[in-house]
């Protein structure tokens, strides 16, 4: 009877999937041309492969990543892999063009292949497995779609879940369908949750308990890769004329709304501290323009990063700007060592907050809003060591901020804990990375 359900549910699942594609296909069609992504690559999306690639795609393991930040989880694992079975072939799929580019230009090597992961349809789904092969198949986070893991099944390829997360919300949204969704988690073997609540929220979800284990977040992981095409911003920084002994009060990845408030907060603090000065990363560069007009508008001199760099030479004295607003990109990791302290954004007038892990890195006293949401199991981790100052609204981060200014001894304290904090919670790329070279050993030693 249960086969019979499960059929039933597979045959309703992608007869839904066409009728949405068909009904929603104008509308993806022509936000790719407007994007100009309409690629050479696009036949990927249906599992239809070039004879050049197919050539290169049978693989032992199939890493699913679906942009950067999956991208880049999935480059640490494959190092980590790397030291333990050099020879291992991979293939590496990747849902966005941003992600896309990021894997072939930093994964793409002579045992491994980049290309488009296929749309949900079983035919698509189907053949990507038969032209790749895999031993295992690995999906990073949360990326569980229902033709993977019925193909993989047929084919009597493990699943593995890399850097489990579940949030409560997905759990209670599991958990009122588990009678539907819980025989389609248990087809995953093996679960790498990134802390003790996600174990817990992964279990009452309905995915199998033994197949559970903590083995940490690969994100600290992420972030302590070295980048060797880390931005000098020497140049720029220097012609702002300021002081070498300025306090520099950095607000990293913000949105709409928040440069607004740290400028409001900065007019507040500066009578009290002379030499703080305020710099503004906003997530979206193209902003710089708009948030240089906001910070004018309350009186501050402010300059663009861009402008600083078609300077010939340092503003003298008294011309210096009060502000300064980075419209750039790739230059947060190097800012993150020059500032004094640090607000991360998307998480006082946005939702989900920023990554601030960069920030922990070097040991920068970090201030969040309360919106940490897609950072949650990071944020909960720092707050119990106390190595992060988190604030409910406008008024508490003032506090908060003029706190930190005024005592470079709780700043140091902060900074200390920040960075072991982050230094005591790497190598999960290694724990897991350790476990799936052992599993393909226990396959091999059974063949």
């Amino acid at each position: 009877m249960n086969a019979v359900v499960s059929f039933l549910v597979q045959v309703a699942y992608n007869v839904a999937f066409v009728l949405f594609f068909v009904v929603a296909s104008p509308y993806f069609a022509y936000r790719l041309w407007r994007r100009g992504r309409l690629l050479p690559q696009f036949g990927q999306r249906f599992g239809l492969y070039s004879p050049e690639v197919r050539a290169r795609l049978r693989s032992d393991l199939w890493i699913h990543a679906v942009s950067v930040g999956e991208a880049n989880i999935a480059l640490v694992l494959i190092r980590r892999l790397r030291e333990l079975q050099p020879a291992l072939r991979i293939v590496v799929s990747t849902t966005t063009a941003t992600g896309f580019n990021v894997a072939q230009s930093q994964l793409a090597d002579e045992h491994t292949t980049v290309i488009y992961n296929p749309i949900d349809f079983l035919g698509s789904v189907a053949s990507a497995f038969n032209a790749i092969r895999p031993r295992r198949l690995l999906l990073i986070e949360s990326e569980i779609w229902p033709n993977y893991l019925w193909c993989a099944r047929r084919r009597r390829i493990p699943v593995y879940l890399v850097n489990a997360r579940l949030s409560q919300r997905s759990e209670e949204r599991y958990r009122r369908m588990r009678w539907l969704v819980g025989p389609l988690l248990r087809e995953i073997a093996l679960i790498f949750a990134q802390d003790a609540v996600d174990v817990t929220r992964l279990s009452q979800a309905g995915f199998a308990p033994e197949a559970i284990f903590n083995l940490g977040s690969l994100k600290y992981d992420v972030a302590a890769l070295d980048s060797h095409d880390e931005r000098d911003v020497s140049a720029w920084w220097n012609r702002a004329g300021w002081d070498e002994q300025a306090l520099i009060l950095l607000g990293g990845s913000t949105h709409p709304g928040e440069e607004e408030v740290l400028a409001r907060i900065y007019l507040g603090l500066r009578a009290e501290f002379p030499s703080l000065r305020l710099l503004l990363a906003p997530r979206h560069a193209e902003r710089g323009a708009a948030v240089r007009e906001t910070c004018e508008r309350l009186g501050l001199r402010t300059a663009l990063r861009s402008d600083l760099a078609a300077a010939t030479e340092p503003l003298a004295n008294g011309h210096a700007p009060d502000a300064v607003v980075v419209n750039s990109t790739g230059e947060l990791r190097a800012l993150y060592k020059r500032a004094t302290l640090a607000f991360v954004g998307k998480s006082l007038r946005g939702h989900g907050g920023q990554n601030f892990l960069e920030a922990a890195r070097v040991g920068m006293p970090v201030v969040v809003g309360p919106n940490m949401q897609n950072f949650a199991v990071t944020t909960r981790e720092f707050l119990q060591s106390g190595a992060l100052v988190q604030v409910t609204d406008e008024f508490e981060l003032a506090r908060a901020l003029r706190d930190l200014l005024a005592s470079e001894t709780r700043r140091v304290d902060l900074g200390r804990r920040t960075r072991a904090t982050f230094e005591s919670k790497l190598n999960a790329g290694k724990r897991t990375a350790a476990a799936i070279a052992q599993s393909l050993d226990a396959e091999r030693r059974q063949l």
